[in-house]
């Protein structure tokens, strides 16, 4: 069964997101200086938008949204900086790509609750992109991010405390996250492991930012960096785990 979007509901998940990310974020940001709450609104409009797709629509629509919520968030980055909220002043460029990031992962997270209020069981088979299995894209996430914590630890009790060397823990658990979905999970699923890659790059950056650079910016380039290489690092992973799963069932025939 072949992949078919629906048009439909991406036209309608970016017109939606729009109108209701942007007013959610004006009202904030001008009602408060400082940008958590604005923040909060912002994020809370994005997860509003994957619920309103998720429960409108007839079909099982979780991708299409999150596609629109791409669109959405380039549309917000360029149209908020001009009205100049004093909630988001002193916001980094790189803080706004790490909030975003984390908003398209929130509105596939809203479209498929979305999902569950109007279909009660999400069956990937019934949905536009039956091909995409969501359960190993969640857990490749977990696997992922729980080895970079494991391995980040491990070096510190080792080499003492350097965050300059969080890099190396932080690729391996790109690779690791790749490699248990197309190993592990049925079928070929080098998009979920993809998928998989950018979840567990979002979160970790989460953490490094609420953690060790709380004062100052990460740097917008190193995130940029970080995700191309990181996506192209699980996809990577999730090839090699295809082979090995491949090789294993050559195996197991002999």
């Amino acid at each position: 069964m072949k992949t078919k979007l629906n048009f439909g509901a991406l036209f309608l998940s970016i017109i939606v997101g729009i109108v209701i990310v942007l007013f959610f974020t004006f009202i904030s940001g001008k009602l408060y200086s400082t940008a958590l709450f604005p923040t909060l609104a912002l994020l809370s409009g994005f997860i509003v938008t994957g619920f309103t797709i998720g429960i409108m629509t007839k079909e099982i629509t979780i991708t299409e949204p999150g596609i629109g919520a791409i669109i959405v968030a380039i549309v917000t980055y360029l149209v908020i900086p001009l009205y100049h909220l004093r909630g988001f002043e002193g916001i980094w460029g790189s803080d706004w790509l790490l909030i975003f990031m984390n908003a398209i992962v929130l509105t596939f997270v809203g479209s498929w609750l979305g999902e569950k209020f109007q279909h009660g069981i999400v069956d990937s088979q019934s949905s536009t992109s039956p091909n995409l299995d969501w359960s190993w894209v969640v857990a490749g996430t977990i696997a992922g991010l729980t080895v970079s914590l494991i391995i980040v630890n491990i070096l510190d009790l080792i080499f003492g405390h350097h965050p300059d060397r969080f890099i190396i823990p932080f690729f391996i658990s790109i690779l690791f996250t790749g490699l248990v979905v197309g190993w592990k999970s049925p079928g070929v699923t080098i998009r979920e492991a993809g998928i998989a890659g950018f979840l567990t790059i979002t979160l970790d950056l989460n953490i490094v930012r609420l953690t060790l650079k709380t004062e100052t910016e990460i740097g917008l380039l190193y995130i940029i960096i970080g995700v191309v290489i990181g996506f192209l690092v699980s996809l990577l992973g999730g090839y090699i785990g295809e082979k090995f799963q491949a090789n294993s069932e050559v195996k197991a025939f002999k």
